[in-house]
């Protein structure tokens, strides 16, 4: 079998002509070879670095869960930790993927019309959908912000963290609600960076 994936002329010339560098894939930021994703800013690269780690939190609730079952089923001696602990990583990891999928641009969408326009067409959708984004991630991080509020300080002012109100009854309604809330402060920054860079982008040449 040819290793080469090109037919024709073997020779490091011709390579060089049809295969592109990996220079030229980076027009806007850091490229992820992996993915064919070109980051927008340094937050969207150090979101998706840190995603990278929080995926393995799946693994941890996959783990305890399996060690629930065993000591549920096998050793008649349940835990009263597992359900609660799984809730609270799935719900964290969950938060993340927004903020993780605005990272590398990969939130679902229906691209007929932006795909039937020209570049300068592109840009114009592009500025509307950065304020869009900006506007909706505003007011769900302030009703986010109310909830986060509420979860770690009583009526009166006090620092009080939400507890479930089960027998173990931890303190990972607090725990979430201000996770919740700082992805979504997340997402607002990444929003503004996005459409500042819209506004500011060069429109390409048709």
């Amino acid at each position: 079998m040819n290793p080469n994936p090109v037919s024709g002329d073997n020779h490091s010339n011709t390579l060089s002509t049809t295969i592109p560098k990996i220079e030229d894939l980076k027009p806007t930021g850091e490229y992820d070879h992996m993915a064919d994703v070109v980051f927008k800013n340094r937050l969207d690269v150090w979101v998706d670095k840190l995603g990278n780690f929080v995926s393995y939190a799946f693994m941890v609730s996959v783990a305890i869960s399996f060690y629930e079952i065993i000591s549920r089923y096998f050793f008649d001696s349940p835990t009263i930790w597992v359900h609660e602990t799984t809730i609270m990583i799935c719900a964290l990891c969950m938060a993340y993927g927004g903020t993780y999928c605005l990272a590398r641009d990969s939130h679902i969408r229906i691209r007929m019309l932006y795909d039937a326009v020209g570049h300068k067409g592109k840009r114009v959708l592009d500025i509307i959908n950065g304020v869009l984004s900006l506007f909706y991630c505003l007011l769900i991080a302030y009703a986010a912000f109310i909830l986060a509020e509420k979860s770690l300080f009583n009526p009166l002012g006090d620092f009080r963290l939400e507890t479930t109100g089960s027998a173990w009854d931890p303190i990972y309604p607090a725990v979430v609600k201000t996770g919740l809330f700082l992805v979504l402060v997340t997402m607002t920054v990444q929003s503004l960076l996005h459409l500042i860079q819209a506004i500011f982008s060069k429109p390409q040449e048709a």
